[in-house]
């Protein structure tokens, strides 16, 4: 390990002293100074006077300098036409900062809406402006303000936005006769640009009037265009600013009081234990281009718990990433192909690997998450469209403590490891073609014999290319990606045998399971072809593979393996309002999957449509039809099943989510056509705006699905083994309720609770005989049916297969009826700007019984009844420069 953390000590020593400067790279500027045609240009004036004081009224003199700029046009809901409202902007600038100026008129002033919401929280009406000031047409700094006060700040790219990014800015709204007014100011350390003396940035302003549901745009992006940054306007007359060399820290520290329930005889249930830390967070600006973020020991207490799951399926459950450090500008570093991730970030810091085994009389205290001891994360573009996203992390070695109440002994559940990411895209032609790549790799130390079924190293590496034709109307994308694996014998046969691979199945030759094994290499790719914009028909043709020995579970996701895939797609879509009709969508979609040795998954035809109606209420329908194929990993390890078609479909309705009260209903439903196999799903769901200040959801669901080949257990019997399914009748019950109260813009209250509750009800027990078989009664021969509803009745099943009056082999059966409680409250102040105060209150309650009847009130009556585990959290950070 000590040689490898030299490397990154050497690698990031040259990162530092190299220039990331647009001079570093040779070629002259690849898009000219001259607003393209159709396109306006903001012409912006220096400061003369003094700077504006940040307080939403634009009443300083300096705001006489310089011109207003109107003539909004409106996007939605019709293109190109008058807005109902008008807008006018104006930019200034000084050495340090940008200053934006907006005033939005309104002919009926008591009915802007002013609700109030945390940052990042679109509500009410809303005004903001947007830079690209790297000028490639691909990355925007967009930075808005609501009517009620409220920050929301994001980096806009043209496949989407990314509102994990948090910049340290100003901003303030007021209220006029006749309009509502926008003041910001924006420290120039924010923004990246190059070093050219005279700059020409991209530039967007946009206008939100949530009444009216209204979108209207300085310079208009049409609704079908390939991406917004395209069409930016363009911003001149800046002139001989500063190059960004910034520092910016923000230390922190944290007490947290951890209380749980006390279990007799348990030396580690204690129930309060206390414990304090204090980290630092920080970036560095390399250049103009470049920014390079750190973190010592950061503590992410803060984040919202993930939502409580109960997963049957052989597969990891996939999370969302919810913490800052590794949210922030992960658009740089992504990297997806076949529906595979080769980076997914909540493996640095997961829950340790190991579990150690046991004795009877003994306790164990695991710790929850694996330390962060330090992350390194560079990200930024320089002028010539050379994008560049490194991670560096390492995480500690974790002990968990077992103790009999006499004895205590240590025992290693996660080894030292370090984690690296580089991703690197560079755009050519205008940003009409992009090419990229990406190298990824973890080193464990894997020295101790606890350790010997992880892999010692995971690599990987890919590249992509996307070319655009006919002004971005089609496109071409191409990727490919390889990993290799490396450990010992055991850490690589228990790869081989996972999920993703199973490649222990009697009916696969195609694969070898080699227990000698001390490596795996893997690939996979994709090649797609489309038309994505510029008219209302779009259409796209895919192709993709990931081979049975890719694995990127690492430091990536990756859900199953030994797939070849093709899809198509049709749709057409209407931007402008016809009939009853915003906006409507038509499509249609046909899929096919197979394994490399040419077994049909997969097979479906698919047909959808939404639309939003003119009283902004909205609805989406799709159904799909599914041809009978063959499944590798309903055994699990054992030979392929031959699966029914069916149907499925999925509705939604929405109402207009301006009004105080608004309403959302999700459904979906699935049928096979020859056995018992259903599943229905219903989640209603509520949005009230009480005041200004509070608005409050609320969401239920209920799903109920029978599944007649669920998977139980495979037994050793004689020379074969005996996979066991039964008939599955599961049931599951989660509410969500959130409160947002806003007492200041930048003083917050959240809530969020969620009690979950499902049970799982096992019958019809079957032993699998013919898997593949054409009638679905000659795959299988029952041994138990008509069990009693209780497990207590008849808590095992006993069975004699060769009817010699002795028992050969015994089943346990795992019905159950799980429910869970989680919570957060989170108060939040940014007593200034970058810098915050957090009082945090999360609980969670968690109990099972082995009735599976599922009662709601019985069973919220339960989970009050359940001890709850809680912990209260403080934490400061203080955000300055240098």
């Amino acid at each position: 390990m000590k040689y490898r953390s030299f490397g990154v000590v050497f690698l990031y020593s040259m990162i530092l002293l190299f220039p990331f400067s647009s001079a570093g790279w040779a070629g002259e500027r690849i898009f000219p100074l001259k607003g393209k045609a159709g396109q306006r240009v903001y012409e912006t004036k220096r400061i003369r006077t003094a700077p504006p004081k940040i307080d939403g009224k634009l009443n300083d003199a300096c705001w006489d300098e310089g011109i207003w700029a109107g003539d909004f046009v409106q996007q939605r809901p019709v293109e190109g036409a008058v807005p109902s409202q008008k807008t006018e902007i104006k930019i200034l600038y000084d050495e340090h900062n940008i200053y934006v100026a907006i005033r939005a008129y309104d002919n009926q002033p008591d009915k802007i809406d002013r609700q109030m919401g945390r940052r990042d929280m679109f509500t009410g009406d809303v005004v903001g402006i947007c830079f690209d000031s790297y000028h490639d047409y691909r990355t925007g700094f967009e930075f808005n303000l609501t009517a009620g006060g409220g920050k929301i700040d994001l980096l806009l790219t043209n496949q989407g936005v990314d509102l994990s990014w948090d910049a340290v800015w100003y901003g303030k709204t007021a209220l006029e006769d006749s309009a509502w007014t926008a003041e910001m100011q924006i420290p120039l350390s924010q923004l990246r640009y190059s070093t050219e003396n005279e700059q020409v940035w991209g530039l967007h302003a946009w206008r939100w009037i949530n009444r009216y549901q209204e979108e209207c745009q300085w310079n208009l992006i049409p609704r079908d265009s390939p991406g917004p940054v395209y069409n930016f306007g363009e911003l001149h007359g800046i002139r001989d600013i500063p190059k960004s060399r910034r520092i910016e820290l923000l230390p922190y520290s944290l007490a947290r009081l951890n209380h749980t329930q006390q279990t007799q005889g348990d030396p580690f249930a204690n129930a309060g234990r206390k414990d304090f830390s204090a980290g630092l967070d920080g970036k560095i600006g390399l250049a103009s281009d470049f920014t390079m973020d750190f973190t010592i020991l950061p503590d992410f207490g803060q984040v919202e718990a993930d939502p409580s799951v109960l997963n049957l399926s052989a597969y990891e459950t996939y999370f969302e990433e919810k913490r800052p450090f590794f949210l922030e500008g992960r658009n740089i570093y992504q990297f997806a192909t076949s529906g595979q991730q080769l980076v997914y970030t909540r493996r640095i810091g997961h829950a340790p690997s190991i579990r150690p085994e046991l004795h009877e009389g003994e306790y164990i205290h695991s710790p929850q998450y694996t330390k962060i001891l330090g992350a390194l994360k560079l990200t930024g573009k320089n002028s010539q469209g050379l994008s560049l996203g490194i991670i560096e992390s390492v995480t500690s070695e974790e002990y968990a403590n077992i103790s009999n109440g006499i004895s205590q002994r240590k025992e290693l559940v996660e080894p030292y490891t370090n984690y690296f990411v580089a991703r690197v895209e560079k755009d050519l032609n205008d940003a009409n073609t992009v090419f990229g790549g990406i190298i990824t790799a973890v080193n464990r130390n894997t020295d101790s014999p606890s350790t010997e079924e992880l892999n010692r190293g995971a690599y990987s590496a890919g590249i992509d290319f996307r070319q655009y034709m006919k002004e971005k109307t089609f496109y071409f994308d191409v990727e490919s990606v390889i990993s290799h694996i490396r450990g010992s014998k055991e850490a690589i046969y228990r790869a081989q045998t996972s999920p993703a691979r199973y490649f222990q199945r009697p009916d696969a030759p195609y694969v070898q399971l080699d227990s000698n094994r001390t490596s795996l290499t893997g690939t996979a790719g994709s090649i797609e072809f489309g038309k994505g914009s510029n008219g209302p028909w779009r259409f796209s043709e895919s192709f993709s593979w990931s081979s049975p020995g890719l694995e990127l579970n690492d430091i990536g996701y990756l859900r199953s393996t030994d797939k070849i895939e093709q899809s198509t797609s049709l749709s057409y879509v209407k931007t402008e309002p016809e009939l009853i009709f915003r906006s409507y969508h038509l499509g249609f979609g046909q899929f096919n999957r197979w394994d490399f040795g040419g077994r049909l998954q997969s097979s479906s035809l698919s047909l959808g449509a939404s639309a939003q109606f003119s009283n902004m209420w909205s609805v989406n329908f799709h159904v799909s039809r599914y041809r009978p194929s063959y499944e590798n990993d309903i055994l699990r390890g054992g030979p392929s099943m031959k699966e029914p078609g069916g149907w499925t479909g999925f509705l939604s309705l929405g109402t207009n989510y301006a009004r105080k009260v608004s309403l959302s209903i999700n459904s979906s439903i699935y049928s096979a056509d020859e056995i018992n196999q259903q599943s229905l799903y219903l989640a209603p769901g509520l949005n009230f705006k009480l005041t200004r200040a509070l608005q409050m959801s609320s969401y239920f669901s209920y799903s109920f699905s029978t599944n007649d080949m669920q998977y139980i257990t495979s037994i050793p019997f004689g020379t074969d083994t005996r996979y066991i399914t039964a008939s599955l009748e599961q049931e599951r019950i989660n509410m969500t309720l959130r409160i947002d109260y806003t007492i200041l813009p930048g003083l917050t209250i959240q809530y969020y609770g969620s009690p979950f509750l499902a049970s799982a009800s096992y019958n019809d027990y079957k032993r699998i005989t013919n898997p593949v078989a054409a009638s679905y009664y000659d795959r299988f021969s029952y041994i138990a049916r008509n069990l009693p509803e209780k497990p207590s009745q008849q808590p095992e099943i006993a069975v004699d297969e060769n009817y010699d009056n002795m028992v050969d082999y015994v089943i346990q059966r795992p019905d159950f009826l799980f429910r869970q409680f989680r919570s957060n409250l989170v108060a939040r102040w940014e007593y200034k700007a970058g810098s915050s105060l957090y009082f945090v209150w999360s609980q969670g309650r968690t109990g099972s019984d082995n009735d599976p009847a599922l009662r709601f009130a019985d069973g919220l009556k339960s989970l009050a009844s359940d001890f709850p585990n809680n912990v209260f959290l403080i934490k400061l950070n203080y955000w300055f420069s240098l």
